[in-house]
C-alpha cells in the first residue's frame, strides 16, 4: 500500500480545522466545562470514527487551555 503524502496532509489539515471548530463551539456553549463536555461527547455510541477523531483532537486542544 502506497501512502499519498498530499492526501495525508489534506486529511490532517481538515481534521485540525474541524477540531478547532468543535473546540470553539464547545467553549462557547459550555465555557469552563468545555473539556469535560468533549470527554462526555466521546462516550456517545452514535459518533462515527471521523467524529471521534475530531472530538478527541478538540478535547486535546481544550486540555491545553
Amino acid at each position: 500500500m502506497v501512502i499519498d503524502p498530499i492526501r495525508y496532509f489534506r486529511r490532517r489539515r481538515r481534521l485540525m480545522q474541524e477540531a478547532e471548530d468543535e473546540a470553539f463551539y464547545l467553549r462557547r456553549r459550555f465555557g469552563e466545562e468545555a473539556h469535560r463536555a468533549a470527554l462526555d461527547k466521546l462516550q456517545r455510541p452514535d459518533l462515527t470514527s471521523w467524529g471521534k477523531q475530531v472530538v478527541r483532537e478538540a478535547a486535546r486542544l481544550l486540555e491545553k487551555n
